[in-house]
C-alpha cells in the first residue's frame, strides 16, 4: 500500500502526515472537522488548554463511534434475524410443494 503524506493544520499548527494514497480529501475533511469541533469548544465559553481540548474531543469522538458500532450491531443483528426468517419460509414453501 503506498502512502502520500499530505499537509493540514490543526489547533493553528501545521503537520505533516502521511495517509494511504487516494485518502487525502478524506483525512483533510477530517481536520477540517477536528478543527469545527476544536471552534466550538473554544466558543462555548469552556476555558481550556489545547491538551484538555484534544481529551475531550477524543473522547467524544470514541463516544460517537461506540455509538455507531452498537447501531450497526443492532442492524446486523435485525439483517440475521430477517434473514432466517425468510430462509424458515422458504425451506417452509419448498417443504409444503414437496408433499
Amino acid at each position: 500500500m503506498t502512502t502520500a503524506a499530505i499537509d493540514i493544520v490543526i489547533l493553528g499548527r501545521p503537520y505533516k502526515v502521511a495517509c494511504p494514497a487516494g485518502q487525502e480529501e478524506a483525512l483533510q475533511r477530517a481536520a477540517d472537522m477536528l478543527n469545527e469541533r476544536i471552534r466550538k469548544f473554544r466558543e462555548s465559553g469552556k476555558s481550556a488548554s489545547n491538551e484538555q481540548i484534544a481529551i475531550m474531543l477524543a473522547l467524544n469522538v470514541c463516544h460517537e463511534l461506540e455509538l455507531e458500532k452498537d447501531k450497526n450491531h443492532q442492524y446486523a443483528d435485525a439483517m440475521d434475524r430477517r434473514i432466517k426468517m425468510l430462509q424458515h419460509t422458504i425451506e417452509e414453501a419448498l417443504a409444503s410443494k414437496v408433499n
